[in-house]
């Protein structure tokens, strides 16, 4: 058995120690032997099964499979969830994506972050997102405000470090399962939502979080809205 630390396994990941205690915290990692609260090992053996494990093999006439924080472009990012996922993005939940591309390139990030993504959201005034969070007493102008006071309580070195964003897979992910718990059959801006906070992690999640929104919350107004606007249609 060869043992690892959490240094050691950051090392061999590429990863930091805060991305591998994220991990941790997820489930989403190696199995580990605690042996006190600051003394976790991994077996090398195990590391290696669980990197196996991840594997993601192409599928011919698609783009290359990876993960979704190595990808550049809000149409990179929708290609690959399409392929991976089988879920048609609606066009409103496209548009949201890439004025979220947008929005970080104008703040100088390479990769999307959550709080671009709820930008973007905002930014779309009838999608069912904006409409889910100006319901529950969220605007734009509120929102800005909020990003704009963490901002400033952040330190600029922080925010250089943490350029490339570890969360938007998982957004995208989550946003894929809400689609199917709801047993809808395309990704909408609702199912981004309810994917930053499911999330739980980034800027954007943060902000909603301080602002009171829960995923209970979002699910209501969704529903509301869905059935409005069928009966409308009727």
């Amino acid at each position: 058995m060869q043992l690892m630390s959490i240094e050691d396994l950051a090392a061999y990941l590429g990863d930091s120690k805060r991305t591998i205690y994220k991990y941790i915290a997820t489930g989403d990692c190696p199995p580990y032997i605690r042996i006190s609260s600051k003394n976790i090992k991994f077996d090398r053996a195990d590391i290696d099964a669980w990197l196996e494990s991840k594997k993601i093999f192409p599928v011919s006439g698609s783009i290359i499979m990876c993960d979704l924080k190595t990808l550049n472009s809000a149409q990179d990012i929708i290609k690959y969830s399409t392929s991976i996922y089988k879920l048609p993005w609606m066009p409103r939940a496209k548009a949201v994506l890439k004025k979220a591309e947008k929005q970080a390139r104008k703040d100088g990030f390479d990769l999307l972050r959550t709080e671009h993504i709820l930008s973007g959201i905002f930014s779309l005034k009838d999608c069912i997102g904006d409409m889910v969070l100006n319901n529950l007493g969220i605007t734009s102008t509120i929102y800005q405000k909020q990003l704009k006071k963490i901002r400033e309580q952040t330190q600029k070195e922080d925010i250089e470090k943490d350029k490339y964003s570890e969360d938007i897979d998982n957004v995208i992910r989550n946003a894929y399962e809400q689609a199917t718990e709801w047993r809808h059959t395309y990704i909408g801006t609702e199912h981004i939502l309810v994917g930053i906070l499911k999330a739980q992690a980034g800027v954007g999640f943060q902000i909603l979080i301080e602002l009171g929104v829960t995923i209970e919350k979002v699910s209501e107004e969704t529903a509301k809205l869905i059935v409005c606007r069928a009966e409308t249609k009727q």
